[in-house]
């Protein structure tokens, strides 16, 4: 898997003018974040920077041009960085792609929410509110851990429903089980060490946008070359 992850890290910054797409996704990423923080201090009258980076996850155009990234990864392997163009068909994407992760985070959403309400309260529910806290944790790892052959049978069939079939997707993963799982953890650990550079106060709500593109980039690259022989 060493290989495979070093060209995934140098994906990003390889072909003609990956300089310039690069720019552009995170552009995007600290525009969105602008307004967040705007929105943020308009109805708190406080600043956000802690809670910034949490606008990743609606940006629909960034969302819609990794998907672009697989969907080249997963058809014809080796396709540099698109061009950021036919913008509507991004962010519908993007929105496609986040409905599948919000039913992939249904669960473990609702057992975290309610984990940290109870926690709240404190006295005999605190012991509750922790279990439920790290039920949803775990929960979160499995779910998510079928989400990029998920998300592969999606763009290979085209159709949402194909996200969501557990037999299928496990039959696909166990095709490529070892890369599939080292794919997976090094995402995950990834994206731990970002997040310990996004809790940076200040320089982590600038930072966030061009590491978290940077990294959506390499993963989309790493998991496409491994669900193709799965999907």
């Amino acid at each position: 898997m060493a290989p495979p992850l070093r060209a995934s890290l140098a994906y990003p910054l390889r072909g003609p003018g990956s300089a310039r797409k690069l720019f552009v996704g995170a552009a995007v990423g600290l525009f969105l974040e602008l307004i967040f923080l705007g929105f943020a201090y308009f109805a708190s009258e406080e600043p956000a920077f802690s809670i910034a980076p949490l606008a990743v996850f609606l940006n629909l155009p960034v969302v819609g041009y990794a998907m672009r990234v697989y969907r080249a990864e997963l058809t014809s392997a080796g396709e540099p960085l698109p061009e950021w163009e036919h913008w509507q068909g991004l962010v519908l994407n993007g929105l496609l792609t986040l409905v599948i992760v919000l039913v992939y985070c249904m669960i473990p959403i609702f057992l975290l929410v309610l984990g940290l309400g109870l926690l709240v309260k404190g006295s005999v529910l605190l012991f509750l509110g922790m279990v439920l806290i790290v039920l949803g944790i775990l929960t979160g790892i499995f779910a998510l851990f079928f989400l990029p052959m998920g998300l592969a049978h999606y763009v290979v069939r085209q159709r949402l429903e194909a996200a969501f079939h557990p037999l299928i997707l496990w039959d696909g993963i166990t095709r490529v089980f070892a890369d599939y799982v080292a794919a997976y953890v090094l995402t995950l650990a990834s994206y731990i060490v970002a997040g310990l550079v996004t809790a940076l106060p200040y320089l982590g709500a600038i930072g966030w946008p061009v590491l978290g593109f940077y990294l959506l980039l390499a993963q989309a690259q790493l998991f496409g070359r491994v669900c193709a022989r799965g999907a």
